[in-house]
């Protein structure tokens, strides 16, 4: 079986949005994706460029800010992103919500806000999950959980809106979670971004163009030198990202055995209080200072 080697994907989608005429790809790929939570085809409209986020802008950024429209004309926001930690929603609500910020101008009203759908690229395995493909929502309940409610309302124009659809959605893909078995077109992009490989069997009408133009062979010098500047840069963010994760982790872990400690002290000293012993004692075994015992008291 003959496999091409191809650039990363996340690097691919900013290649590739450089030119309409490769539009396509990225359009194919977004479809193939929202489809599975029941959205039809789109074609891409514009490309967004977030003039907020300054600080941490590397950290924070997103691959791509896009807005796109389907066949019945009807306009949202598609946010690319890729993730390496388990910080990865939250990233995802950080950036979607500076996204609808961004994309409000100072005399728009909130009712055009568009319809967002995150799509983040998950480069790691997460708890006990097995499948590869994660969908979240906002919605909204008539008292009765077990039954969702789409609600309809009208604003002062009487213009009919549904609720659901003005929160932001979340598409999240895990690729190492991905079991490389493709029974769909959607399987063949995530074998695809998994490996950086297209095979002879796939027959998504996508397949070849991207096994053409993402073949790093086919790169000039200046494309290939770029690729491998932002590869360096793509793993230097990500270690940044872990340690600092990991930082925080252990930080947290070290407040709660701070917090398990006094509280031990604390119980140790009532104990000894409700046997009527010295304060002195009290402080001797529970290590809490003289003044600490008499606050309990």
């Amino acid at each position: 079986m003959n496999e091409k080697t191809l650039i990363s994907f996340d690097y691919a989608i900013k290649y590739l949005l450089k030119h309409k005429a490769d539009y396509d790809i990225v359009e194919g790929f977004i479809s193939a994706v929202i489809s599975s939570c029941g959205y039809p085809p789109v074609t891409i409209k514009a490309l967004l460029e977030s003039a907020s986020n300054k600080e941490d802008a590397d950290l924070k950024s997103v691959i791509a800010d896009l807005i796109v429209e389907d066949l019945s004309g009807v306009k949202y926001v598609v946010e690319i992103d890729r993730s390496y930690t388990n910080l990865f929603l939250h990233k995802a609500c950080f950036n979607s919500s500076r996204l609808i910020v961004d994309s409000i101008y100072s005399n728009d009203d909130y009712s055009t806000i568009k319809k967002i759908i995150n799509i983040n690229l998950a480069y790691f395995a997460f708890g006990d999950i097995k499948s590869p493909l994660h969908y979240g929502k906002t919605v909204f309940y008539q008292m009765d959980r077990d039954h969702p409610q789409n609600l309809h309302l009208a604003n002062t124009g009487l213009k009919y809106f549904d609720i659901n659809n003005i929160f932001p959605e979340y598409l999240v893909i895990s690729l190492p979670l991905f079991d490389d078995e493709v029974k769909s077109e959607l399987d063949e992009w995530l074998y695809m971004m998994k490996h950086s490989k297209v095979r002879d069997d796939f027959k998504s009408p996508y397949m070849k163009k991207v096994s053409e133009r993402l073949n790093i062979l086919k790169m000039t010098p200046e494309e290939l030198d770029k690729y491998r500047e932002y590869r360096n840069k793509v793993l230097k963010d990500r270690d940044y990202l872990v340690a600092a994760e990991e930082k925080g982790e252990a930080r947290g872990e070290a407040r709660g055995i701070e917090k398990g400690i006094e509280k031990g002290k604390i119980e140790i000293a009532h104990n000894m209080l409700e046997d009527k012993m010295s304060l002195e004692t009290i402080s001797k075994y529970s290590g809490l200072t003289i003044d600490e015992i008499k606050k309990l008291l």
